[in-house]
């Protein structure tokens, strides 16, 4: 309290001595016209600078120039003795009357239009300001559901991740028992054929999750590179369903529609990889009802639709499902770690393209894909 008693009282002073020097000033000139010119009126030359004070000073020091102001005018009239304003009239009283009053009430106009400049300049601030805090507060509310979505993805994917392993363990620690234990004629080879089967199965189901980890962590820190090439999206289509077709009972549950061989520049395996997410998530979700995969081009655009008969997604959620560790549906009834369709956006995001979702609840899902055929460098 005593540094800021310090440092605002000579600040005051020096304004005080300030503003008294140039009223000074003011009425020494004054008193020159006054002498000298015996018509001169100093009534007029002290309102300009009632004005300019109250302006920069407030009412206070408005009043106070209107009245140092008055008490120039006073001595003015008793100096020099010789001059003829010495013999103060009614119709003078009544002037230096109204010059005090025209002067206060100057300044306490002047005060108030600067105070309504002060209210509309803090009605502006106060705006920004609950803007600011609306914006934090979003911000905040963000965070806390990414982090509460991060926590959770976190514990879907040590889940995920170790079901796979535990799996494969276990078959590898059964054949091992079998054939140092169990006579070689009673371990045939398609009980152990069987088993390396599964294994595959679950090693390649951990080494996918293992590569969205890897995109999910390259996508997070802005390092995902392509590497941009001429391609036929069309045979790209055609290959990731058939390679989905071949593992399905019913291998015309996967209609591919291509009207015309598709060709642009893009990165293909991320492309191939965008397309394999749609198409995995098709089977998910699809109550193994028949897919629909259709690529055409159009305004220079590769245009790719998965349409599944499945689950759908409610319109609420249709946004939501492409943010990072964000899931539509329960982990308890549908395995996965969750990020497929955010590594797809962010892939088509990457190619300058994007992504469109059709879909309602238990009507099934259409997920659209489009980019440029040529990509800009």
């Amino acid at each position: 309290m005593h540094v800021l008693t310090k440092t605002t009282h000579p600040s005051i002073l020096i304004r005080i001595l300030i503003y008294a020097g140039i009223n000074i000033a003011t009425a020494s000139a004054v008193s020159l016209c006054v002498q000298y010119i015996p018509q001169f009126s100093p009534f007029l030359i002290f309102f300009p600078t009632i004005v300019f004070f109250a302006w920069i000073g407030g009412f206070m020091i408005g009043f106070l120039t209107t009245v140092l102001s008055f008490l120039s005018i006073i001595l003015m009239l008793f100096f020099p003795n010789n001059h003829p304003l010495l013999n103060i009239s009614l119709s003078m009283v009544i002037e230096m009357a109204l010059f005090m009053f025209i002067g206060t009430f100057i300044s306490y106009i002047i005060h108030v239009a600067k105070q309504q400049d002060k209210v509309i300049e803090y009605q502006r601030k106060l705006r920004q300001n609950h803007h600011i805090i609306e914006l934090l507060e979003k911000n905040y509310e963000n965070s806390q559901t990414e982090i509460k979505a991060r926590d959770q993805f976190l514990a879907i994917a040590s889940h995920e991740l170790k079901t796979p392993v535990t799996s494969m363990l276990l078959q590898v620690q059964t054949a091992i028992h079998n054939i140092r234990n169990v006579s070689l004629a009673n371990f045939s080879v398609a009980t152990l054929l069987k088993m390396l089967e599964d294994t595959e199965q679950q090693s390649k189901r951990l080494s996918k999750m293992v590569n969205d980890l890897l995109d999910l962590s390259l996508i997070t820190t802005g390092k995902i590179d392509l590497e941009i090439e001429e391609t036929n999206i069309s045979s790209i289509v055609q290959n990731v369903a058939e390679r989905f077709a071949s593992r399905l009972v019913d291998k015309r549950q996967i209609n591919v529609i291509i009207t015309k061989p598709v060709i642009g520049y893009c990165d293909k395996l991320r492309i191939e990889q965008a397309i394999t997410n749609l198409v995995s998530n098709a089977i998910k979700y699809g109550n193994n009802e028949q897919i629909s995969i259709q690529i055409t081009s159009l305004h220079d655009n590769a245009r790719i639709s998965v349409h599944d008969q499945g689950i759908g997604i409610a319109h609420d959620q249709q946004k939501r499902i492409f943010n990072r560790f964000e899931r539509a549906v329960s982990a308890r009834d549908y395995k996965g770690l969750g990020v497929g369709l955010y590594i797809t956006y962010q892939i088509i995001m990457a190619h300058n393209g994007k992504i469109h979702l059709e879909s309602q609840p238990n009507k099934g899902s259409t997920f659209t894909l489009e980019f440029p055929l040529k990509q800009k460098n």
